[in-house]
C-alpha cells in the first residue's frame, strides 16, 4: 500500500486514477492548483508523486528542485501531452523520473507504478532490518542467522528458549523479539532467577495476598500478572528450585494462576521467553530440571554464539562501543593502535560482548590521548602478544617438554600461529588476518619471512 498524490488539471482524470488507485490498494490524494500541490507536497509522507506537466507553467525552472529538497525518496511519474512530451523525457532521464502521455493509459500507469514501487523498495530499508542494524552490532554469518530467526519468530506467540554465554545478549534479543511481535504494545517484564533468593523469587513471581505471611500487608500483583498482554522473560532459567518450576509449567499449560494464600485463580496472557548459560539436557539428566518443563519452553530455540566464534565481529564491536563512550564522556577518541588493536582480535572475551563494552569503559577512563594504547587496556591483557597468550604469571610445568615449550621463540610461535590460522580458515587469507589481528600486507610479509607456501 502506497500514499500517492495525483496531481492533475483535469479533475475527472484524477478521479478516475483516484478510484483505480484505491482498487490498487493504495492511498491517492487529489490536488488540481499549484498551491495545493506546493502545500502538500512538503507536509505529507507520499511516496509516489503523478505530476501533471501542465499544472504549474513554469514547471521546469523549479518546481522539480523543490520536490527533490523536500521529498529526495518521492517517485515521480510526470504525465504530459504530446506537443510537451520531448521536454517530459529530457526531465525525466535528467532527474531519473518515470514519464507518461496524455490521455493515461491504465496499463502503462500500473507498469510506471509497479517500476516506481520497486524502486522504493531499494531505497527504503526494511524496517526490520534497520531495527537490528541499531541494535545488534555484528556482520558475521552466526550473528545473522540469530537475527533472521529472531525476526522470523517475533510474530509468533511460541515459548522462546534462549541460550548462550554470559554477557552475549540473550536480555537484548528477547526485547528485540518482543519489541517486533504484536505484544509490543504490552509490557516486557525480567526477572534473573537467580539474583532473587528462593524464598522471595515465589511471591516475586506469583505475588501474595494480604496476610499471607508476615509482612504482607496488602495484596500484590506478581511479575507473571504485571506482564499480562506482554512478555515474561526469565532469566537464568535453570536456577528455579523444583517447586517453582512446577508452577511455572502449570502456567504455561493452562494460562492462569494463584498467588500466594489466595484461593482465586486467575488467567494471565502471556508469552514466555526464558534464557540461561547452563546445560539444560544435563541437568534433567541429573534430575535439577524438569523434562516437561524444557519442552513447554523450547518450543522456538536460539542459541546466541559466543564472541570467540565470531571473532570478524570484534572491530565492529570496538567501533561501536569507543563511538558510545564518546557520546557519553564528550571526548573524541578516534581509535586504537595495531597493537592493541591485535591484541584485543586474540583475546578469547570470556564476557563475551559485556566484556568488550567494560574494556573499552576501562580504556577511557585511563587514556588521556585520543588512541587507545596498550597501556590503556586492563592489566590482565598486557601480557597477550598479537599472536599467542604468554603465561606471564604462571610458572612453567614441570617437565621438560613443558620448559622447552615455554621458552619457545616469538618467531617459532608467531609460524606455528599463522599455519593454525590457515588450518582453522581454509587457507583464506583475508580471514586468516583478520583472526590474527593484522593486515594482509603484513600477513604475506610474515608468510615470507617464515617461508609459508601454501
Amino acid at each position: 500500500m502506497a500514499k500517492v498524490m495525483v496531481a492533475l488539471t483535469d479533475r475527472d482524470a484524477a478521479i478516475e486514477i483516484s478510484n483505480f488507485l484505491e482498487d490498487k490498494g493504495d492511498t491517492p490524494y487529489i490536488v488540481t492548483d499549484s498551491s495545493a500541490l506546493l502545500d502538500k507536497i512538503g507536509r505529507q509522507d507520499f511516496v509516489i508523486l503523478i505530476l501533471d506537466t501542465d499544472i504549474i507553467p513554469e514547471l521546469e525552472l523549479n518546481i522539480l528542485q523543490f520536490i527533490k529538497e523536500r521529498n529526495s525518496k518521492l517517485r515521480v511519474i510526470l504525465v504530459s501531452s504530446k506537443d510537451k512530451l520531448d521536454k517530459s523525457i529530457e526531465l525525466a532521464r535528467k532527474d531519473d523520473f518515470l514519464y507518461l502521455q496524455k490521455p493515461i493509459n491504465m496499463h502503462e500507469l500500473l507498469f510506471a507504478l509497479d517500476k516506481a514501487e520497486v524502486e522504493l523498495k531499494k531505497e527504503t530499508p526494511d524496517v526490520m532490518d534497520e531495527y537490528f542494524e541499531t541494535r545488534f552490532i555484528g556482520k558475521s554469518d552466526r550473528i545473522k542467522k540469530v537475527m533472521a530467526l529472531a525476526r522470523k519468530v517475533a510474530k509468533s506467540e511460541s515459548s522462546i528458549l534462549i541460550t548462550g554465554e554470559t554477557g552475549t545478549g540473550k536480555e537484548l534479543i528477547s526485547r528485540a523479539i518482543h519489541e517486533l511481535s504484536p505484544r509490543a504494545g504490552g509490557p516486557f517484564i525480567a526477572v534473573n532467577s537467580a539474583a532473587i533468593p528462593e524464598n522471595l523469587l515465589e511471591s516475586e513471581l506469583f505475588g501474595y495476598k494480604k496476610g499471607a505471611f508476615t509482612g504482607a500487608v496488602a495484596d500484590k500483583r506478581g511479575v507473571i500478572e504485571l506482564a499480562d498482554t506482554g512478555t515474561l522473560f526469565l532469566d537464568e532459567i535453570g536456577d528455579l528450585s523444583p517447586g517453582l518450576q512446577a508452577k511455572l509449567l502449570r502456567i504455561l499449560e493452562y494460562r492462569e494462576l494463584r498467588r500466594l494464600g489466595d484461593e482465586v485463580t486467575r488467567k494471565v496472557n502471556i508469552r514466555v521467553i526464558a534464557a540461561t548459560n547452563q546445560d539444560l539436557p544435563a541437568l534433567i539428566k541429573e534430575k535439577k530440571f524438569r523434562e516437561d518443563l524444557f519442552f513447554r519452553l523450547n518450543v522456538i530455540h536460539i542459541h546466541i554464539p559466543s564472541l570467540r566464534e565470531r571473532k570478524e565481529d570484534i572491530p565492529l564491536l570496538l567501533r561501536f562501543f569507543i563511538e558510545k563512550n564518546n557520546k557519553i564522556t564528550g571526548r573524541n577518541i578516534v581509535g586504537m593502535d595495531q597493537k592493541a588493536k591485535a591484541i584485543l582480535m586474540r583475546y578469547d572475551y570470556p564476557g563475551n560482548v559485556r566484556e568488550v563494552d567494560n574494556i573499552i569503559q576501562y580504556a577511557f577512563a585511563i587514556s588521556t590521548s585520543d588512541i587507545i594504547t596498550v597501556e590503556d587496556l586492563p592489566v590482565h591483557l598486557h601480557n597477550i602478544s598479537p599472536y599467542f597468550q604468554l603465561g606471564a604469571h604462571e610458572e612453567p610445568e614441570d617437565g621438560d617438554n613443558a620448559v622447552q615449550e615455554h621458552n619457545l621463540l616469538l618467531s617459532e610461535v608467531e609460524r606455528s600461529t599463522i599455519l593454525k590460522a590457515f588450518e582453522r580458515y581454509e587457507n583464506n587469507h583475508t580471514k586468516a588476518a583478520g583472526a590474527l589481528g593484522i593486515s594482509r600486507s603484513t600477513l604475506w610479509r610474515k608468510m615470507k619471512e617464515y617461508k609459508i607456501k601454501l
